[in-house]
This record gives C-alpha cells, structure tokens and sequence, in this order.
C-alpha cells in the first residue's frame, strides 16, 4: 500500500511540473524557460525537478508527450466515430484546429520546443518522432477512403505531408494574427482537401 500511495504521488508531482513547464514555455518562450524558472512556478525546489525527470531535456519531452496525449485524447474519438473516411477527415480538420483554440498555452509551448530545441548531435529534434505518428496515423485515414472509393488514388504519404503542412502552418498565423477566425479556417482546410482527395465521378 505505501508504494502505490509513493507512485500517485509521484506521479501528480510530475503531472505538475508538466503544467508549470508548459505554462513558462507559453509564458516566456523556450530561451527563459529554465528549471529553476520552472521550479518557482511549481513551488517546489530545482532539485525535485531533477528527481523526477534527471533534466531540462527529459523535462521538455515529457511535455512534448503530454501535449501530444492532450490531442490524442480530443481528436481521435470523434475521428473513429465517423462512419466514413470523408467524415473522419473532416473531422481531423476541424479536431486539430478545436485543439489549437482549446489548448492555446500547450499549443506555444509545443511550438517554442519545436522552433528552439534542436535534436542532440544533429540529431531529430523531441518532436520528431509524433510528428511522424501524426502523419502515419494521417495516412490510416487515407487508405480508408482508398479503400471505401471515397478517395481518388495518390501517394498516401505525399497527401498526408501536405494536409500536415497546411495544418502546422496554423499556429504561426494564430501569434501573428491574433484575430484569426479558426473556424472560417477549418472550413476552407475541410473544403479544400475534401476536393483534392475525392474521387471524380
């Protein structure tokens, strides 16, 4: 009993410290976002931080994990709910944009990670490896419609890059566009790759 009550606890302190770091990254920007910026947000010390994720690095791709798991979580039922992979695109669309209204602050600190934290030696960046799952499972949608003859026949990656494209373009324009109306956006997103998917009758 003690050790399950130690791993709940641990678990809502990291849970925590999660939101503290998405809220100074959102905040402040990736630059200012230290641990000990992060550990006053928390109230707790820079060294429990450390405890618990061993450093900034492990840190940021924990909230690079539960940004991604916040997304999930909205976008995916109600994409499986469609009864048709046009719908289910569609509803990707508009998901992915109610995500980005919802979610604003774990929306930027996603984005300052993406923009300022470059992979290791050269190597991909933290957001690399759900930016390919957001593709692949993408392309799941995409053999759908192939498969129903919903959808024409083209390259599923290629289409599946360029709706991803067209959707990660948006959070630049929601900083520098404060005013953007995100729902006249999703309709013309929706719009615009119902007809370059569909197939001609």
């Amino acid at each position: 009993m003690p050790s399950e009550s130690r791993t709940f606890i641990e678990e809502a302190r990291r849970s925590q410290i999660i939101a503290c770091a998405i809220e100074v990254l959102a905040d402040h920007g990736y630059a200012h976002a230290t641990m000990a910026r992060i550990a006053r947000q928390a109230k707790i010390s820079a060294g429990a931080i450390s405890y618990h994720f061993g450093g900034k690095n492990q840190l940021i791709e924990a909230v690079v994990a539960e940004v991604a798991r916040l997304a999930t979580d909205m976008m995916v039922p109600r994409i499986l709910a469609q009864p048709t992979a046009t719908l289910a695109l569609r509803a990707y669309l508009e998901s992915n944009l109610d995500f980005m209204r919802l979610h604003r602050k774990p929306l930027l600190a996603l984005v300052e990670v993406i923009t300022h934290m470059p992979g290791e030696e050269g190597g991909p960046g933290p957001y690399a490896e759900q930016a390919e799952v957001a593709i692949t499972d993408l392309e799941k949608v995409l053999d759908w419609g192939q498969r129903s003859g919903e959808f024409r026949d083209f390259d599923k990656r290629t289409m599946a890059v360029t709706i991803r494209g067209a959707v990660d373009a948006v959070p630049a324009r929601m900083l520098n566009e404060p005013g953007l109306d995100l729902d006249l956006l999703a309709q013309e997103l929706v719009t615009t790759f119902t007809l370059a998917t569909r197939r001609q009758q």
